[in-house]
């Protein structure tokens, strides 16, 4: 995968997620995906869809861009950044996060996960 192609990807990873629709956004992982996601790690898709499934549901505002950053051979690195909100946390939010996937055949496999959020109001 070459830069402008793992870009195309990215975006439509984006739009997917937000939709907020948790089985679209599912299909963008392999059946054998491993998340790291700092503080959980998950083997298989089975495992990954109910975080996706509570995450997902649970925002009132969500808007995410990914940039691509690197690509080498299976692996693309991105920047993500994401403004949020939830019913629970109902102040505007921010969080970067840097991720590595590894992508067969258009769909994740590895999602490592590296994050930190913070409210809008200390930007």
């Amino acid at each position: 995968m070459d830069l402008q192609t793992a870009q195309k990807w990215l975006d439509q990873v984006a739009a997917t997620c937000s939709t907020l629709d948790p089985e679209l956004i599912l299909t963008f992982f392999a059946e054998d995906v491993v998340a790291d996601l700092g503080a959980v790690v998950v083997t298989g898709k089975a495992q990954l869809a109910p975080l996706i499934r509570d995450r997902y549901a649970n925002y009132a505002r969500y808007e995410l861009r990914k940039t691509v950053r690197a690509v080498a051979g299976d692996l693309v690195v991105c920047d993500a950044r994401l403004c949020w909100s939830t019913a629970d946390q109902p102040e505007l939010q921010h969080t970067r996060a840097i991720e590595i996937l590894q992508v067969r055949d258009g769909r994740i496999v590895r999602w490592d996960n590296a994050s930190t959020s913070w409210p809008a109001s200390a930007a």
